[in-house]
């Protein structure tokens, strides 16, 4: 035994000092625990400032009545903002409205970008690009911007639109899109749901070039057809992205139509393409209620909060990931 600890013992060099650990104390310790916190702290500090207390604030407005004029306090009401919006006629319809932008954007944030990126994902060279780059202007383009633009196509004198439907036969008489019923939504889902092919289209190609090409390689070596190694191949790997663009269609869609609302039909004619957007915006900013519009934004985020928990549990249960 004892010579077995002088074969493990080796002296100090002779010119070097032997390096003495110091055990860390408690302080340093908590230090270091806390140190990442510290990077953390502006962020939260912004998160805190501009999210979660105004959400908390809109919870206590919800139950209260103000109009926001200087010099007044909030007078609580309990829960008769909630049962005067379930008899305003102009929340109703904005239920239905926020539900069709809802399904109708599905097409245009799902459907057509999906092709669109696998059409353009076999191209080479510099083509590729410029097809991603025009499917993706109206993205960047200013809501104000394409609102100009479109008002003048469809300008109920002299649009190009009334000047076709005209010249073709196909009505007799000017057309005011934006004052008929009939038409003042379709065009404002239109108009948004073309802003947002690019963005999608953008999301889909990314993930198209993360599939493994061996995949389709092996399958067309057996004999499978193109339609095919779409449909057992890329729309399984493309899950993920697919209930990504769900989740953010579904979520924001009303938010996305805001700005066209606002800037060409003011939710008219007869209430006919507002939103619940709208909605909150006007009771709060035009009728001075902020009690009312507090309420219609506390009631739709837990309609909200409800459906992104279950499109989060779909996307775990069905997202199929290339581990």
């Amino acid at each position: 035994m004892s010579r077995s600890l002088e074969n493990n013992y080796q002296p100090p060099l002779s010119n070097k000092t032997p390096v003495i650990r110091k055990s860390v104390s408690k302080k340093a310790k908590k230090s270091i625990t806390l140190k990442p916190y510290f990077y953390l702290l502006p962020a939260l500090l912004l998160l805190g400032i501009w999210m979660y207390k105004p959400l908390i604030t809109t919870f206590f407005l919800a139950f209260q009545k103000w109009s926001m004029v200087p010099g007044t306090t909030p007078e609580p009401v309990g829960l008769e903002n909630f049962i005067r919006l379930f008899n305003t006629k102009d929340f109703l319809i904005s239920i239905e409205n926020t539900i069709f932008y809802t399904i109708g954007l599905l097409p245009f944030s799902i459907i057509i970008p999906l092709f669109l990126a696998v059409a353009t994902h076999g191209m080479t060279g510099k083509i590729k690009n410029v097809y991603r780059t025009i499917f993706f202007i109206p993205m960047i383009l200013a809501p104000v911007t394409v609102s100009a633009i479109w008002r003048w196509l469809f300008h109920p004198s002299n649009g190009l639109v009334n000047i076709f439907l005209l010249k073709t036969g196909l009505t007799d008489t000017n057309i005011s899109f934006f004052s008929d019923p009939r038409f003042a939504k379709w065009i404002i889902l239109f108009m948004t749901g073309w802003s947002l092919i690019g963005f999608s289209t953008i999301m889909f190609s990314a993930a198209l070039t993360s599939i493994n090409k061996d995949y389709y390689e092996a399958a067309a070596l057996d004999g499978s057809s193109r339609l095919k190694r779409f449909i057992d191949i890329t729309l399984p790997l493309l899950s993920p992205t697919i209930l990504f663009m769900l989740t953010m269609s579904i979520l924001f869609s009303s938010q996305f139509t805001f700005a066209y609302i606002d800037i060409l039909t003011a939710g008219g004619p007869f209430g006919s393409s507002t939103n619940i957007y709208y909605e909150m915006y006007k009771y709060g900013f035009s009728n001075l209620n902020a009690g009312l519009s507090s309420a219609a934004a506390i009631l739709f985020f837990f309609v909200f909060a409800i459906i992104a928990l279950v499109l989060n549990y779909v996307s775990r249960k069905f997202a199929f990931y290339d581990n």
